[in-house]
């Protein structure tokens, strides 16, 4: 790939000063140099304006845009909306990259011209599991779209739904208009993710770990508000966009939905949250019994859900401890 090449990176920022030196620093040593790094500064109340405006001083291939503090969505999409690079891609930031991380993504388009999304696998840091890398998705290679969904959907499995270990075309958003929706908070990379392979986009995939990635108990995924209910909305769309592509990458749909819907009810049972607990039972039932009866679902994940809906809280603290 042309190293003049333009690639558009974009990282929204909130309240993250503490990360945010780790983060930048990253991707100005990107051994890809022909960069556009956009800083979304989503609102920040602490010190990361003023970060922002003294690397920016330094570096003119930083840019800082500044809005009313929205949600994470939608400063993807005003970072979207101002990106010039002919690639796109993802960085939260209080993660890190690999000085390779764009390089190697890039490469991916020269020598597969027909795929729309490059992704690599990913290191993982303070993870109560004590997990480190990703899933592998086997050696990598070329991904079709139906093969790409599976993959994104598939919890610990695989690279998942994320944004950030991708790099896109950046025609998926100018001319097919792809967005996030900003209705939704968590799970809204993977809604996005999946509507771009569904449209028929193949992927290409890089099993090599390049992109860092925190593990915070302040992130979206681990705090609980009614915000996190907009996770379920997204995760129903989700089904309806993976059923057409066979039984198989619905029934990897529906099992993430419910394991992300058993960590919820095993919360809202300590919280003595009823109504939450009711609306995540309810969830999980509906989506059980065609689960359990799919083929493709191996015997021990089978036993897992049962007896985490059998025992919710009790269960999900055992198996946390056992994967340590």
């Amino acid at each position: 790939m042309d190293r003049n090449v333009k690639v558009s990176i974009i990282v929204p920022v909130y309240n993250t000063e503490a990360y945010l030196p780790a983060c930048v620093e990253s991707l100005q040593k990107q051994t890809h140099e022909a960069l556009e790094l956009l800083f979304i500064d989503d609102g920040s109340t602490d010190g990361s304006s003023a970060l922002l405006d003294a690397y920016a001083k330094d570096d003119p291939r930083i840019r800082v845009i500044r809005k009313a503090n929205g949600g994470v969505s939608a400063a993807r999409n005003d970072g979207i909306e101002a990106a010039t690079g002919d690639f796109i891609g993802f960085v939260d930031s209080d993660d890190t990259a690999e000085p390779a991380f764009v390089e190697t993504l890039l490469a991916a388009f020269s020598d597969h011209p027909e795929i729309g999304v490059s992704i690599s696998n990913r290191f993982i840091h303070g993870h109560p599991n004590g997990r480190e890398t990703g899933g592998t998705a086997g050696a990598g290679g070329v991904l079709s779209p139906r093969e790409a969904i599976r993959c994104a959907v598939s919890i610990g499995k695989s690279f998942e739904g994320y944004l950030w270990n991708k790099l896109f075309r950046a025609e998926l958003f100018r001319e097919h208009g792809f967005r996030l929706d900003p209705s939704v908070s968590i799970c809204e990379d993977l809604l996005l993710c999946v509507q771009i392979f569904a449209s028929g986009q193949s992927a290409y995939y890089n099993p090599a770990p390049l992109y860092h990635y925190l593990y915070r108990e302040t992130g979206a995924l681990r705090t609980f508000d009614e915000k996190r209910l907009s996770e379920y909305a997204a995760r129903e769309r989700v089904e309806a966009i993976a059923a057409p592509f066979g039984e198989d990458v619905l029934a990897a749909a529906r099992l993430s939905h419910v394991k992300s819907a058993l960590n919820v009810l095993a919360a809202a049972k300590q919280a003595k949250n009823r109504p939450l607990a009711k609306d995540m039972k309810a969830r999980i039932d509906a989506r059980m019994k065609p689960l359990l009866k799919e083929k493709s679902l191996p015997r021990a994940e089978r036993v897992k859900l049962l007896v985490r809906r059998a025992a919710p809280v009790l269960s999900l603290r055992v198996f946390h401890r056992l994967s340590k």
